[in-house]
């Protein structure tokens, strides 16, 4: 009897996990969205506890080892890495690295994949499990419609390729730390999106974002989804929020603030697609010939003393009213500093020690807080257009906060304004810190202040209404 997959019509929040075992209810037919919170065969709720997800690193960038404790399948396993990588990193700070067999290198805490034809499943959230998670290749005994030889609508392409994706992106929600979202307490019946497929609310469950009846980790919309939805990328970010400042060797969409860094004269060593990306728009920029302009910008050399391939007039700028204070190290990362590794692998000339370094009092992030800072949530419940994951962080805490409402009683507050935008409520919001912070904001909605430090506060998503002028001041 073939199995039938289809969409509900349904659900999702993400909410808090633990490290706990997310395994598949065990039928006669194992039907891949029939996976449940449970152990054993009768299906017993193994409940988790709070601080599951996995901790930053003092870069602000949430590295997760991963590895596969079996053999071979190499072109499924290249699907499952791209999968996870354009969803789950190109979205976040999270960063999923090695790929590699598991070995007695792997760090303790690691997720270990096993391949075997059983229903896919995962512990969630940090996990020192060996394995830790289940993914399906062959589909002969479980879930046999994803390689039975029919072509299926609701499989667009190659059936076993389509599957093997959407298991991973499901499953890598739980290794993250996300339960289903038909467990959330939102999820109630003669409500719309109602989804009444295999519920186990979880009474440690965290509410991240509203209920989303379209969500990779809701069981009746699974089926649905090869990519993330809008509000598991929302989720997603308040959990993980977004690096400050990083070095990438190949483009990513995401963060949107990403400058190209290429030399061209060292274009057989990988140059031509590396890019610096900070978390909001910090207005930097690159030079790779000559002196750039030091009268408006602050310039930091980017040089390799080994590297004769054009390595000599190359510089990282921001305007000299950026927080952004770089200083850059071919030598190791500088002691009391964010440090972001330089280093682009296919260049054999000394790279893989190069760290710009960084310090930035205050940033801003349209995307989900920057971790490894103190954030204050920016949101104007009344604006539709972007402001749900919009946050202000600093290095230390200065007793941040945001006000929609008006002045916080006992903190020091400044008025954020847009005239363009009243029709949506910026007339009464004010961004306030401790009455002992050393900051002194000033607020702009027609460019920096001259002679000031200031850091754009811009919604890309916005720029209708003024937003793409605007500054905090200091």
């Amino acid at each position: 009897m073939k199995i039938s997959l289809r969409d509900n019509g349904v659900t999702r929040i993400l909410l808090l996990l633990s490290s706990l075992l997310v395994a598949c209810e065990p039928e006669t037919r194992r039907v891949l969205d029939r996976e449940v919170v449970a152990v054993g065969s009768q299906g017993e709720a193994l409940y988790g506890k709070t601080g599951s997800y996995w901790p930053a690193d003092a870069s602000g960038i949430t590295v997760i080892p991963v590895c596969w404790t079996t053999a071979n399948s190499n072109s499924y396993k290249t699907w499952v890495r791209q999968t996870v990588e354009e969803q789950w990193d190109n979205n976040s700070s999270v960063r999923f690295t090695g790929w590699d067999a598991c070995n007695a290198n792997t760090p303790v805490n690691a997720i270990r994949i096993k391949e075997e034809d059983s229903n896919a499943r995962s512990y969630v959230g940090v996990t020192s499990e060996n394995p830790s998670m289940y993914l399906n290749f062959t589909f002969a005994n479980w879930s046999q419609s994803c390689n039975d030889a029919v072509d299926d609508a609701w499989a667009p392409g190659d059936d076993r390729e389509y599957c093997i994706r959407v298991i991973a992106l499901h499953e890598f929600g739980h290794a993250l730390g996300f339960y289903h979202e038909q467990d959330s307490p939102e999820n109630t019946p003669n409500t719309p999106g109602y989804c009444n497929n295999t519920i186990n609310q979880q009474p440690d469950g965290q509410v991240i974002t509203q209920y989303d009846p379209d969500s990779s980790m809701s069981y009746c919309a699974q089926w649905n989804r090869k990519t993330l939805s809008t509000l598991d990328v929302q989720g997603l970010r308040k959990i993980y929020g977004v690096a400050p400042v990083e070095f990438r060797s190949q483009y990513s969409p995401f963060p949107s603030a990403c400058t190209l860094v290429n030399e061209p004269a060292d274009y057989n060593h990988g140059w031509a697609d590396n890019y610096l990306c900070t978390a909001g728009s910090e207005g930097v920029s690159w030079h790779n010939s000559g002196l750039p302009p030091l009268l408006t910008k602050r310039c930091t050399q980017i040089t390799e003393v080994l590297d004769l391939n054009g390595w000599l007039d190359n510089y990282i700028c921001v305007p000299t009213y950026s927080p952004l204070q770089f200083t850059y190290s071919s030598l190791g990362p500088v002691a009391g500093m964010r440090c972001a590794s330089w280093n682009e692998p296919a260049d054999p000339n000394n790279w893989e020690n190069n760290y710009l370094c960084y310090t930035q009092r205050l940033a801003f992030s349209p995307a989900g807080k920057i971790m490894g800072t103190h954030c204050a949530e920016l949101n104007e419940p009344n604006d539709p257009d972007g402001w749900k994951d919009n946050f202000l962080c600093t290095d230390q805490a200065e007793g941040l906060a945001f006000s929609a409402t008006g002045t916080i009683a006992g903190k020091r507050c400044t008025l954020v304004d847009e005239p363009n935008d009243s029709a949506h409520g910026w007339g009464n919001n004010y961004i306030c810190v401790s009455t002992n912070s050393t900051l002194q904001f000033q607020w702009s909605n027609s460019g920096p202040i001259a002679n000031k430090t200031c850091v754009a506060w811009n919604e890309p998503l916005d720029s209708a209404h003024g937003w793409s002028d605007n500054y905090l001041c200091y």
